[in-house]
């Protein structure tokens, strides 16, 4: 196995047991218990490794997470790694709920592992950070992205350094059912290489959710194509048992060869979930009643903004020591917040369905039935 094959095969395990399918949720901590197999070359069908990996992860509530994981070989070449990082999304306070968001998603991994053909330690890291401007309408947004990503890997004496830089667009519908697609441009010193990709994952109302992508680098010096497919089944409020296959395609990062994977794993919250989001009676005649008590908000007129108005302010009507609105909406899932006369967002305390936005502030999430 080559230096590089290695290091990027102990990211892959590393993602598979921190992106494991799990519910949106508050500050959560939880547990995956987790094993996989790697097949390097699609021709050498019986050339893998096998590891049971196990990750403590804590998810911040806000689009970030922290986690620390470890592999144990489940045969005599099977390499033994641990890791820990961070990962997220992050925005500028100032841009949230509006159209145009700015921000960068980061990364930061480092790792410990064995080579066991080789007899000898080795340790590395990556490094992620990629600036994006999002203009959104509805459910749906486009990014426009730029960044950096890096790895770092000492092995048998030697350390080696890489970078390479990444532009790009994202489109992402979000909804019940979440689509994206992303096309992009690796430039490394080799040259660039564009890439297409696209992924679609649904969860209903059932306990069942599935996912899949497919993508392909189309230069001529890479042309490999990639793609994967998963399910998760939600066990009572705090387990999900998964299941994924993939095929990665070499990255100009780390040169690896074609690989593909599975991974079977169970995830355990470990503290309580949120409050489950009450829906509201069916609409009626006039709409559907909004209303927040005076003393809760700021001085002065009080507007609604959310999805089902394209994050648009709408004047809110005094009634008594209340602000209230009507809104003809059709039944579905909502997010709202309320904006002051002098341009402040806010959500009372006391307002059904508040929760983080993870924008660093707070939403309310209103279901029609």
């Amino acid at each position: 196995m080559s230096r590089r094959a290695l290091l990027a095969l102990t990211f892959q395990v590393c993602l598979i047991a921190v992106a494991a399918p799990r519910e949106a949720c508050a500050q959560t901590w939880s547990v995956d218990l987790s094993a996989g197999r790697t097949v390097y070359e699609p021709v050498a069908v019986n050339a893998g490794t096998n590891n049971l990996v196990g990750s403590l992860r804590y998810d911040t509530g806000r689009n970030a997470w922290v986690y620390v994981n470890a592999a144990v070989p489940l045969g005599d070449a099977a390499p033994f790694w641990d890791g820990g990082g961070a990962a997220g999304r992050f925005f500028l306070p100032s841009s949230r709920l509006r159209r145009v968001t700015l921000g960068s998603d980061a990364d930061a991994h480092a790792f410990m592992f064995r080579d066991a053909t080789a007899q000898q330690m080795g340790k590395g890291g990556i490094l992620e950070a990629i600036p994006f401007v999002s203009l959104s309408s509805g459910a749906a947004s486009l990014e426009v992205r730029g960044g950096w990503r890096g790895q770092s890997l000492d092995f048998g004496g030697v350390t080696q350094n890489r970078g390479v830089f990444e532009t790009g667009f994202r489109g992402v519908y979000d909804a019940a059912v979440n689509l994206q697609g992303d096309v992009r441009w690796v430039h490394a010193t080799e040259g660039v290489f564009p890439f297409i990709g696209a992924s679609i994952a649904y969860s209903g109302a059932s306990p069942v959710t599935v996912w899949g992508r497919a993508g392909k680098w189309v230069g001529n010096t890479l042309s490999n194509a990639s793609w994967g497919i998963g399910a998760s089944v939600a066990m009572g409020s705090r387990s999900s048992v998964w299941i994924s296959a993939q095929q990665e395609a070499p990255d100009p990062l780390y040169w690896n060869a074609e690989r593909r994977s599975w991974a079977v794993g169970v995830t355990r919250q470990l503290s309580r979930p949120a409050a489950p989001i009450v829906p509201t009676p069916s609409t009626e005649p006039g709409g559907v009643l909004i209303r927040i008590s005076a003393a809760d908000a700021p001085a002065g007129d009080i507007s609604i903004a959310g999805s089902f108005n394209s994050w648009q302010p709408q004047p809110m009507r005094r009634e008594g020591r209340d602000w209230i609105i009507r809104l003809p909406l059709a039944p579905g899932v909502y997010q709202y917040a309320f904006r002051s006369a002098g341009g402040q967002w806010f959500v009372p305390a006391s307002t059904p369905g508040r929760r983080d936005d993870g924008f660093g502030g707070q939403q309310a999430v209103l279901v029609v039935s």
